[in-house]
């Protein structure tokens, strides 16, 4: 009977300091909860930073492949245009003599031209003094662009 009394009172004193226990426990288990928890948000944080690092870089890669292609292409173009440009600038160059001797002839065709036509253009200039406001920015524009016109086309009016 006193074995079985003692028993009892072991196992009181058991719970006893089983229940006094118990906020330690709770503390205990809640501090072991939380270490995984954080442990697994930090792994998380690190794979996910890695995935993204790596990401980022395959990105830039790609854009740093595509800007190149870009360069490489603007670069080609560019070496076509030159290419072209010298090409014909070569050829241009053997008929500059005829060019001017041309453009000379044209000039000396302007000049007996309007040494012929000196009245219809002090003509032209009388009648554009005499005017005044928006008429006479109109009239000189069409004064102008007539003799402009004029000159260009000698070649046209010629005979032969």
């Amino acid at each position: 009977m006193i074995w079985k009394f003692l028993r009892n009172i072991k196992s009181l004193l058991n719970m006893f300091t089983q229940l006094l226990g118990l906020p330690y426990l709770a503390v205990k288990k809640t501090t072991q909860f939380l270490y995984k928890v954080v442990l697994q948000a930090t792994n998380t944080i690190k794979i996910t930073a890695i995935l993204l690092k790596d990401t980022a870089i395959k990105i830039l890669k790609s854009i740093w492949s595509l800007i190149k292609k870009v360069i490489l292409g603007i670069y080609s173009v560019i070496n076509k245009v030159i290419t072209f440009i010298l090409k014909y600038l070569v050829i241009a160059t053997k008929y500059i003599p005829k060019i001017l001797k041309g453009i000379v002839n044209w000039l000396w065709k302007i000049v007996k031209e309007s040494i012929a036509q000196i009245f219809t253009l002090l003509g032209f200039f009388i009648a554009w003094l005499t005017l005044t406001g928006s008429a006479k920015d109109i009239v000189g524009i069409a004064i102008l662009i007539s003799t402009a016109l004029w000159l260009l086309t000698i070649g046209l009016r010629e005979d032969g």
